[in-house]
């Protein structure tokens, strides 16, 4: 019994194995045919006349509203040249400040000694040992003895002044000492105008903008002191401790 089981399991067993699909097989690559990757595809045929017909046909146009521009640059104004303004040396300091008072140099003592000899190495004048080139700069220490010589000499000149006859004054040139603004305005205003000439080179008309701060000097001056000859000196501080009248 047991054999004819085994018979007839082997029988299914066979029958099912003949009822399986067979699976085709492909060809095998020609080896004439080019590689996939190798092909390109054919792009269809165009039509010129087509194409010609579908592009819009050329239209001038504009940006925007436009502008004129000049097809060449402009020209070019060459300016004068300029250099930055100079610090007088201590020589020339001296000289000048005896210049526009007349001959009254910045001393001390009754000897009459120069302070701007004994104070020369100081100000940065050179001695050819430890230095050669005087320092020119406007520094502190130079506007500091620049001060207290303007207050010496202007202390100096004003007296004078009061001693002498008005041909001989260099300050006090188109007013008397006892002039005030209220009494003489116009002398006043034509002596700041001479003096600004005088010190600083400058050629002011009486009715300009700068003389407004000169005027405006004195009259605080006199205004404070009750002294003309007083506010004079003030103006001449002023004009002496000024950069127009140590530089150029």
């Amino acid at each position: 019994m047991k054999r004819f089981i085994l018979l007839l399991s082997s029988v299914f067993v066979v029958a099912a194995c003949q009822t399986e699909a067979v699976q085709p097989v492909a060809d095998p690559p020609n080896v004439n045919d080019p590689a996939p990757e190798n092909r390109t595809p054919t792009d269809p045929p165009t039509n010129e006349n087509e194409n010609k017909a579908q592009d819009p046909a050329p239209s001038p146009g504009q940006l925007g509203h436009g502008m004129q521009a000049a097809l060449l640059p402009p020209k070019i104004v060459e300016e004068a040249p300029l250099r930055n303004r100079r610090r007088m040396d201590i020589d020339q300091l001296d000289r000048s400040i005896q210049r526009v008072t007349g001959g009254i140099a910045w001393t001390l003592g009754n000897k009459k000694i120069n302070q701007f000899g004994a104070l020369a190495q100081t100000l940065g004048k050179p001695n050819f040992l430890d230095l050669t080139r005087e320092d020119l700069d406007p520094s502190a220490l130079f506007q500091k003895f620049l001060d207290d010589a303007a207050r010496s000499v202007c202390a100096e000149l004003v007296v004078h002044e009061t001693e002498v006859v008005s041909s001989e004054r260099v300050l006090m040139v188109h007013v008397s000492p006892q002039d005030t603004w209220e009494s003489n305005p116009a002398g006043v205003n034509k002596n700041l105008a001479y003096l600004l000439l005088r010190y600083h080179g400058r050629k002011v008309e009486v009715d300009a903008a700068e003389m407004e701060q000169w005027r405006w000097l004195f009259r605080s001056a006199q205004l404070v002191a009750k002294q003309p000859v007083t506010a004079w000196r003030t103006v001449c501080v002023g004009l002496m401790t000024h950069p127009y009248f140590y530089t150029y």
